[in-house]
């Protein structure tokens, strides 16, 4: 009897979802949708239905064909069949569960999909966030969710799994060390090397390098379209390990400096949107110089998760009261009266779906930073622009991938070396064969395929 590993999702772009099954147990990991905007059929104007949610979502390959993890009902046809002959989980005698490396929906969002009784494991933080996102409708909801802490194991069936801490900006951002009865398994997770916590996460892979890796299934985003490459005659050069910095590549301390020179001393506004999930970034807006100024939403959010109170404004928008009212209780009401006045003080949140507020704002010749929240997409991006373009706004965008959330060349490879596993995986990557594999067997699966770890190599069963 042998581990098999397969990869369902994941190996050309995002939407990651992988699982190692031993015997009668199975692991998945992670459990996201993925993130596709050309061809993502709701559009804006067609609606989700709810009870062929599931079947919509396989018809339109945004969660994977896996039997024993969906339920029966949601896969049963009008004829009585069973799309595409799925195996429910009614019907499977394969115990699963699923482990979340954090909560950015092309890891996590079809968890909604899963049958209530497999568990869904990830860090306590991530655990935290996605209670308080439900109450704003933004969660991603599974009734069995457990919080796990950092390098405390828990066991599924045979698999021993050990969570590690990686720098991402998602709150709770976890790495799996999985112990196999017949070989070791990590999981890195979306991970990166420049962000504020970059000592952190050196001394988290130097730890892992000692423990023995007979397979190493890495995030590889920065091996993508070539746009994410300054050259891509250069990517060998910029494969070479090294924990260093490459020319055009920087820290993530260097977008708060710069938003923090521009701020500084400038006479207008400062406007900014940013994604919920990404709380490291949150906490860093404390240190521009500025008051923050927040929607309601994610003062909520702020005040659930980080614990701290904050500055929020009251927008012209449908607020659920309740969460209106604890805003209002807990934390610092900024009026428009007070940013048309002081406009110089302020930072000020218009997320893009409230971005007619900049209407309402003294927003002539301020700044607005892009800070990696909606829209992601190049349609989106341009109306917002065209918004801004009519208030005499500024844009500022830091989208470029060297720029925040996933490792440069250079620091994968040192990685990899580092943690010197006999085989490696790339997911999440658009070019997974030009990872720099670092003399590791390094391993192009075909989607869906079982592959077991055998005689020190990862082979095709």
């Amino acid at each position: 009897m042998k581990t098999e590993l397969r990869v369902h999702e994941g190996l050309k772009g995002s939407g990651v979802v992988c699982s190692l099954t031993y015997d009668k147990h199975r692991i998945l990991f992670d459990f996201g949708a993925p993130f596709r905007p050309d061809l993502n059929a709701y559009d804006g104007y067609v609606l989700h239905r709810e009870k062929s949610a599931l079947l919509d979502a396989l018809r339109l390959k945004e969660t994977p064909p896996v039997d024993g993890i969906y339920n029966k009902k949601d896969l049963t046809l009008f004829d009585g069949s069973i799309y595409q002959n799925i195996q429910p989980y009614e019907e499977s005698d394969i115990t699963s569960c699923v482990i979340i490396s954090h909560l950015h929906l092309d890891h996590m969002a079809n968890i909604k999909y899963l049958h209530k009784d497999i568990p869904v494991y990830m860090h306590k933080n991530g655990k935290k966030l996605l209670d308080v996102l439900e109450d704003i409708n933004e969660g991603t909801y599974h009734e069995t969710v457990v919080g796990v802490e950092y390098e405390e194991p828990f066991m599924h069936g045979p698999f021993k799994i050990t969570p590690h801490f990686n720098d991402h900006p998602c709150h709770g951002s976890t790495s799996y060390y999985i112990e196999a009865p017949d070989g070791k398994f990590l999981y890195t997770g979306d991970i990166r090397f420049h962000g504020l916590s970059r000592e952190r996460a050196f001394e988290e892979i130097e730890k892992l390098g000692q423990k023995e890796i007979d397979v190493a299934i890495v995030d590889g985003t920065s091996y993508s379209p070539s746009k994410f490459i300054h050259n891509p005659d250069k990517i060998k050069e910029l494969s070479q390990p090294s924990k260093g910095m490459l020319e055009g590549m920087f820290l993530e301390q260097k977008i708060y400096d710069d938003i923090r020179t521009q701020l500084h001393d400038y006479p207008h506004l400062g406007l900014f949107n940013i994604y919920h999930r990404d709380m490291q970034l949150i906490n860093a807006l404390d240190t521009l110089g500025r008051t923050v100024v927040y929607e309601v939403e994610t003062a909520y959010v702020i005040n659930k998760t980080l614990d701290k109170k904050v500055s929020f404004y009251v927008q012209d928008v449908n607020t659920d009261e309740a969460i209106l009212n604890y805003v209002k209780e807990h934390n610092e009401e900024v009026s428009f009266e007070e940013l048309h006045a002081h406009p110089e003080k302020y930072f000020v949140q218009v997320s893009y779906k409230n971005i007619l507020h900049v209407f309402s704002l003294p927003a002539k010749d301020g700044i607005y930073f892009h800070l990696f929240g909606d829209p992601f997409g190049k349609a989106g991006c341009d109306n917002l622009a065209k918004i801004l373009n009519m208030t005499g706004t500024k844009y500022v965008g830091y989208s470029n991938v060297y720029s925040f959330n996933h490792a440069f060349p250079n620091h994968l490879s040192w990685m990899i070396q580092t943690l010197a596993p006999k085989n490696v995986v790339c997911v999440h990557s658009n070019c997974p064969e030009k990872l720099n594999a670092m003399g590791a067997n390094h391993v192009l699966p075909e989607q869906n395929e079982p592959y077991i770890y055998e005689d020190g190599l990862l082979i095709k069963k």
